[in-house]
């Protein structure tokens, strides 16, 4: 008998089943009996289950036929439990080994003798290693990409959840700006950006870059506590969440006199951001994506302040990170095709060395004929 739900449903049961469905069919496909899914993203897409220890080794086990089990910490079973009403859980103590809790739950399920898919980009060598050496009887095929590929194409409830977080992000954002003047801390910032999205309705989000100052021309930077200065330059780059889904945005503000670095960087970026999005529609290529993008940044002279892809596939982060550039990403010469229902983070941000770093981005789903914004904060330099 399952076991009651005891937290709230982020999908219905018959989306859960379709999705499901579409796992066993891609699974007999690639001629397998069982599916290892180890990464925390393809265990929420399959379940709903998070709030799981994701640093420490779990995995869902899919067979071709009957009720997937779950295999994890003891503390990570009982989540499991409550978030999917699903008791079929094979719970190892913290002083057990994983791997062989692993294989005896996958021998359980009759799979000791099976073709087991697995995700290889979630399991350690070493961890893999000592699977074999459980199930010595069973054959090993790297799977990674089977449900990667089904969950890039998202569905109207995932959907939704991103138009829900962007317009989130709209209003933590208008709050940030207020608070930025001369002398502010940048963590102060950072607290007004964070209240802004709490208080309008983000579910735990992950990490983010708040960048001030010379600071804004270091990939990656975020606030450390700094004192704007007059005529600085604030970098932001950020996403609410809604069950864990995100529609990451970047933007840039100058305090006082523009900046004259910043502003050509910003340009040039705006320009490419909106190259791209002119581009982007189902059957082109991630390649020519980038390519439409560089060109813009060429006709400038900012392309050497480019250092990295154009875009990358956003959406779920029960990972704990909204990038899902491992499944998909916009890059030069990559030659995947977009779909529709494809969702990707356009971050075009330049950094000058010891100069200046500006960008902006939007969170973009691929159609038919061409993108949905789902961000919609206005696209200009921020001059404050």
């Amino acid at each position: 008998m399952a076991a009651s739900i005891v937290t709230e449903q982020p999908f219905t049961a018959n989306e859960l089943a379709d999705r499901l469905s579409r796992v066993r069919g891609a699974m007999v496909a690639s001629g397998v009996e069982f599916l290892v899914a180890s990464d925390p993203n393809d265990i929420y897409y399959l379940t709903g289950a998070r709030e799981l220890g994701g640093l420490i080794q779990m995995a869902l086990l899919v067979p071709a036929s009957g009720a997937m089990a779950f295999v994890g910490r003891a503390v990570d079973a009982v989540a499991f439990v409550a978030h999917t009403g699903n008791d079929a859980v094979h719970p190892y103590r913290d002083h057990e080994n994983a791997e062989a809790a692993l294989g005896r739950a996958v021998s359980a399920l009759g799979g000791a003798d099976a073709r087991i898919g697995y995700n290889g980009a979630a399991l350690s060598a070493a961890t893999l290693s000592a699977l074999h050496q459980a199930l010595p009887r069973a054959t090993w095929v790297d799977l990674t990409r089977l449900v990667w590929d089904l969950s890039a194409l998202k569905s109207p409830r995932e959907l939704d959840y991103m138009h829900e977080a962007a317009r989130i992000n709209s209003k933590a954002l208008d709050r940030a700006v207020a608070s930025i003047k001369p002398g502010t801390s940048d963590n102060h910032i950072a607290a007004e950006l964070y209240a802004g999205m709490l208080d309008n309705g983000s579910h735990p989000m992950t990490h983010f870059m708040l960048a001030t100052g010379p600071r804004t021309a270091v990939v990656h930077a975020t606030f450390n506590d700094r004192k704007l200065e007059r005529d600085d330059i604030v970098h932001f780059e950020f996403s609410a969440a809604r069950w864990l889904y995100t529609a990451p945005l970047m933007r840039t503000a100058t305090l006082g006199k523009p900046n004259v670095e910043a502003v050509k960087l910003h340009d040039g970026a705006l320009a490419a951001v909106e190259a791209a999005m002119a581009t982007i529609r189902e059957g082109v290529t991630s390649g020519e994506v980038d390519r439409a993008a560089n060109a813009e940044l060429e006709k400038r002279g900012v392309r050497q302040w480019h250092y990295h892809r154009t875009g990358y596939m956003v959406g779920m982060a029960a990972s704990g990170s909204w990038v899902l550039g491992h499944v998909g990403a916009l890059r030069e010469a990559d030659p995947m095709v977009l779909k529709e229902n494809m969702t990707f983070h356009l971050p075009m941000v330049l950094f000058k060395p010891g100069a200046a770093g500006a960008g902006l981005s939007e969170t973009v789903r691929v159609t038919r004929t061409g993108v949905e914004v789902l961000t919609s904060y206005k696209r200009e330099l921020l001059r404050l």
